[in-house]
């Protein structure tokens, strides 16, 4: 069956590899196809941006030879022909800007000298292109202007052209018209300069952004020239975009391609979705499919065949199926006759276990009554003797307390009664501490009996709890009194009762330093009538007893080794967080008692 599965399935697999190598092929060939055409336009781009730079370079020479411009300079001060004259040219030339500043880099002739944000007046000798004329350069750089916040390309000459320089002639192109001719082609190309930082784009949204996060001297060459003056330069991308290769902006994927301009070390960008070099897939990837369906459509149609076939002859083997059924039925009539005789025995046992169950609660009741009749004698004995002192106000106390172990009595033979029927039990609303504290009161006798110490480490805000507080205060009664057992031998015996929330839980840590545990013993802590005490002390049914009413109560325990000696058990009750006044361990209240 398995080979005659491969077999269908080869010719389609076959063609799926095939259209995966040609995809693959298709792909290199369009990324190529991309990249050539990256490369033309980005020779386009760099012409274009060379030939706006050449269209005005020669415009500061001129003004800086032209004596029209530079009378300024002479007299130090403003001249309004001076002015007219820029204004004229810039008209002519079709410049942004054409100013002239002293050696201080103070303007003092400017072509928009009449509008309100007029240049006249201003130092600019902060400028790199200023500083690059006053050393018989050729200043170029690309920036925000500083007073009117208008971006250009500036370029500047010394004047005079020859000797000591005593100012300098500027000109300011517009590259605006530059950037609107890019984004009406409909193509993403962008400018960056030696800094990384993108200053041309046809994407509005990307000037000002950085190839990658720029180092901080960089960031404060650029906050001292005012190149960029109140731009964030952020990254454009959350990687660097230096590589040719794919890049991710904005959430889209580019293929990227760049060229050096050759001008202030200036580089062009340009970007072809990916989505575009891939439309050629979708085609090869249908067809593929397509194949795929009609070859499924004719193997069912042979398979359609195939199964008429096989049911000819299924209705042949029909027969020999009706002889089978005849059979089944008698061996159907056999079964439900052992079926009844094992539903008899069943019931025999039940019987049984309802026998064995009347043993253990008549041993569930004398362990469990045991404590508080040891506790009510403990009361007699003490309300005689205060009695005979005349102290008749404490022997009344212990006439409050005998009645509350009575009461208490009753109410346990109670629950012992429904042990069996753990349905039964009331389940109340109660504060976990009341039930330690009235546990710790019942055992009380058996520590000072003992000598053995008991300290109680409980949260100073309530652990409320939705629980049955008797089936509790039961199983805490008798891990107390099995903590106080076990640590009986020692020298300076310790019991420890911690009780504290913990996701959603109320947990209590019974803890003490006997002898401990052994693994084996673990193991069988928790079966009835397995016992650690020797001889005859223990009937092994309190541990059993508490594990089948916490799990009555949707709880647990457990039993582990307690740091450096002894063992530690862990009861957790259920209790939503809510429920619970903090879902982190309050500051505790320790109470300590000696019974020694």
């Amino acid at each position: 069956m398995s080979k005659r599965v491969f077999y269908l399935a080869l010719p389609p697999l076959l063609l799926v590899v095939s259209a995966f190598f040609l995809v693959q092929l298709v792909l290199g060939l369009d990324e190529e196809s991309a990249d050539a055409k990256a490369a033309e336009r980005l020779t386009l781009y760099r012409q274009t941006i060379l030939g706006e730079y050449q269209k005005y370079r020669y415009l500061p020479y001129m003004i800086a030879r032209d004596p029209r411009a530079t009378a300024a300079l002479g007299l130090g001060q403003p001249v309004e022909s001076a002015n007219r004259f820029l204004q004229e040219m810039a008209q002519n030339s079709g410049a942004n800007l054409l100013y002239v500043m002293n050696a201080k880099g103070t303007t003092l002739a400017a072509s928009n000298w009449q509008d309100k944000l007029s240049l006249v007046g201003r130092n600019y000798g902060y400028r790199p292109y200023f500083k690059s004329a006053m050393n018989g350069e050729e200043g170029r750089f690309f920036a925000i202007g500083a007073t009117l916040g208008e971006p250009g390309l500036f370029l500047a000459r010394p004047t005079p052209v020859s000797g000591e320089a005593l100012g300098v002639a500027v000109v300011k192109v517009d590259m605006e018209p530059l950037e609107e001719a890019w984004a009406e082609g409909g193509e993403l190309v962008f400018a960056s300069d030696e800094n990384g930082v993108i200053f041309l784009s046809s994407r509005p949204e990307w000037r000002y952004k950085t190839l990658s996060v720029l180092p901080e001297r960089v960031q404060e060459t650029i906050r001292s020239t005012r190149q960029y003056a109140g731009q964030n330069l952020e990254p454009v991308s959350g990687q660097p975009v230096h590589s040719n290769g794919i890049v991710t902006i904005d959430g889209k994927a580019y293929r990227h391609n760049s060229a050096e301009v050759g001008l202030l070390g200036w580089t062009l960008h340009f970007l072809v979705p990916v989505v575009e070099t891939r439309k050629n897939v979708l085609p090869i990837w249908t067809a593929t499919v397509t194949l795929c369906l009609v070859y499924l459509v004719i193997v069912l149609v042979l398979g359609g065949r195939r199964l008429r076939k096989a049911s000819v002859r299924l209705r042949r083997e029909s027969d020999e199926l009706k002889e089978l059924n005849a059979r089944l039925l008698e061996e159907v009539q056999e079964r439900r006759r052992v079926e009844s005789e094992l539903l008899e025995a069943q019931r025999g046992l039940a019987r049984s276990s309802r026998l064995a169950a009347v043993g253990e609660m008549s041993a569930a009741v004398v362990h469990e009554l045991s404590q508080p009749l040891a506790a009510l004698r403990m009361f007699v004995a003490g309300t005689r003797k205060f009695l005979e002192k005349g102290d008749t106000r404490t022997a009344s106390e212990n006439l409050t307390e005998i009645e509350s172990l009575q009461m208490r009595m009753a109410h346990m033979t109670q629950e012992l009664k429904r042990f069996a029927r753990p349905g039964e039990s009331r389940i109340e609303k109660i504060d976990l501490r009341e039930c330690i504290r009235m546990a710790e009161k019942i055992v009380r006798p058996r520590f000072d009996e003992t000598g053995v110490c008991l300290e109680l480490d409980l949260p100073a805000e309530p652990l409320v709890v939705e629980t049955a507080p008797m089936r509790v205060e039961q199983i805490l009664v008798n891990l107390l009194r099995n903590g106080a057992d076990a640590a009986a031998p020692e020298t300076q015996g310790l019991v420890s009762l911690r009780a504290f929330p913990e996701s959603g839980e109320a947990v209590v840590r019974v803890a003490d330093n006997g002898p401990g545990i052994t693994e084996d013993q673990r193991e069988r802590i928790f079966d009835p009538f397995f016992s650690t005490k020797p001889g005859s002390e223990g009937m092994g049914l309190g541990l059993a007893i508490s594990m089948r009413l916490v799990e009555d109560l949707g709880g647990s325990l457990s039993v582990g080794v307690n740091a450096p000696k002894g063992a530690v058990f862990e009861l957790k009750l259920p209790a939503p967080a809510c429920s619970i006044a903090s879902d982190e361990t309050p500051s505790t209240v320790r109470e300590t008692e000696a019974a020694k």
